[in-house]
């Protein structure tokens, strides 16, 4: 999802580095920066700080931050709301994570008995036939 986003939004920019003030980030986004700030106030987004406290966001922290001003401004919809919407699409991101982890595990066993055993077994459905690979 952060991916798709990305590229929707990003594209013309040029990224380069791992973390971005905010000032930077409110030219991105073109919002303003006390809208960034207000959006920490309320606990939307957690931005890194250097050691000297200056806020520092990385690419997902943008890409939230757009959701965000999306859900916000477009949508209407209330700080509550927003909470809610991105616990879940962080909770969606989570298990789409841990379903890939699943899958390159199941894949790699695939392999192994494809490379040890050949294709013995394997079938594939189509319509009503059972049909051997």
């Amino acid at each position: 999802m952060v991916e798709k986003i990305l590229k929707m939004f990003f594209e013309n920019y040029p990224l380069e580095g791992n973390y971005f003030s905010i000032k930077t980030v409110s030219e991105i986004l073109k919002i303003h920066e006390q809208t960034i700030r207000n959006y920490e106030k309320q606990g939307l987004i957690k931005p890194s700080r250097t050691p000297t406290g200056r806020r520092m966001y990385n690419i997902k922290d943008i890409a939230k931050l757009k959701i965000i001003t999306n859900l916000s401004k477009d949508m209407g919809i209330n700080t509550p709301g927003i909470e809610v919407i991105i616990k879940l699409l962080e909770e969606i991101e989570q298990m789409k994570d841990k379903y890939e982890k699943k899958i390159q595990e199941l894949e790699t066993k695939i392999n192994y008995y494809h490379q040890n055993y050949g294709e013995i077994g394997i079938v594939k459905y189509e319509s009503k036939n059972i049909i051997k690979k």
